[in-house]
């Protein structure tokens, strides 16, 4: 849990305070210190940088903050994740383990190798370690929907949307995996993006190969291909909502030797929306892994998402 949570100077996480209520898989420390506590629960909300935040457990589960001897206590995992954090447990020496921005984090909670930390802002090479909360498990399949366009081309410089079309720009990056477990990377993953623009409209508004277009008809439609460790990372920006749908991003991942997989990355809803993911079917039938949460990193809201690809 955290005690009276407050944000460093730098952007780290301050004001920790260990109990035995902490939500991580840690059987030993459980089992030697036990004590019942009478807390309250009085629907206490959390909001990240002015938005409204739901807490969850790494299973998708909502948590709920609570009152103890006049402090609030929030779910250590849920707000780690609200703030693009990573945090897990070393049973062997007893310690919570968080990594201020993407990635493992290395001994003493460094930065891991190709993150740096100190101006409020991390910057990650493609070597750098990420691995975004609770990616165990096969990335899951979902419709491709009515406006997928086959042949689309490569991103220059990974911008997705270069048409500059209106909106705020935003990062996606991780890595793709061999198994549901792991970190094999797989080198040379096709990954095809796709999504509405701000106002809620694709580009073309339709579907089919994109030689029946013209380039003006084509926007935030490409791919991107994973490097040598399994990295890509690619720009675009906030998609809109539209009828029937929350705010959503497409991607279709192939590569040789292993099953494609088409998915959706389910984007925080914004103040005055429409729908929001609790209310879109496709988003509940994904896991929680798929909303992904944004972080500011050097200036752009950042997100990670890895994909775990099943062999051939």
């Amino acid at each position: 849990m955290l005690r009276n949570l407050t944000t460093g100077r730098k952007g780290f996480i301050t004001g920790i305070v260990l109990t035995a209520a902490l939500t991580l898989p840690f059987t030993s420390f459980a089992e030697s210190l036990q004590k019942k506590i009478t807390v309250t629960y009085n629907n206490i909300k959390v909001t990240v940088n002015g938005q409204s935040v739901t807490l969850k457990d790494g299973s998708g589960k909502e948590m709920e903050p609570f009152i103890y001897n006049g402090s609030v206590y929030v779910p250590l995992r849920g707000v780690t994740q609200a703030l693009g954090a990573n945090v897990s447990f070393d049973n062997t020496t007893k310690t919570v383990i968080i990594t201020n921005g993407p990635g493992n984090g290395g001994p003493g909670g460094q930065p891991p190798e190709g993150m740096t930390s100190g101006s409020g802002t991390t910057s990650a090479s493609s070597g750098s370690a990420i691995t975004a909360t609770d990616d165990t498990g096969l990335t899951q399949q979902v419709t491709q929907g009515p406006y997928y366009v086959t042949g689309t081309s490569q991103l220059t410089n990974g911008n997705l949307n270069d048409d500059n079309l209106t909106g705020t720009k935003i990062k996606v990056r991780g890595y793709v995996y061999a198994g549901a477990t792991g970190t094999t990377p797989v080198a040379g993953a096709k990954i095809e993006v796709w999504h509405a623009d701000d106002s809620g409209s694709y580009h073309p508004n339709s579907n089919g190969a994109a030689s029946n277009y013209t380039a003006d008809e084509i926007s935030l439609r490409g791919y991107v291909l994973t490097d040598s460790k399994g990295y890509y990372e690619y720009t675009t920006i906030y998609p809109g909502e539209y009828t029937g749908r929350t705010r959503h991003i497409h991607t279709n991942t192939t590569v040789n030797g292993y099953k494609g997989v088409i998915t959706q990355l389910i984007i925080p809803s914004q103040a005055g929306d429409q729908m929001t993911a609790d209310q879109d079917n496709i988003a509940q039938s994904l896991p929680a892994y798929n909303r992904v949460a944004f972080t500011t990193v050097d200036g752009v809201l950042t997100t990670n998402i890895n994909y775990r690809l099943a062999a051939n």
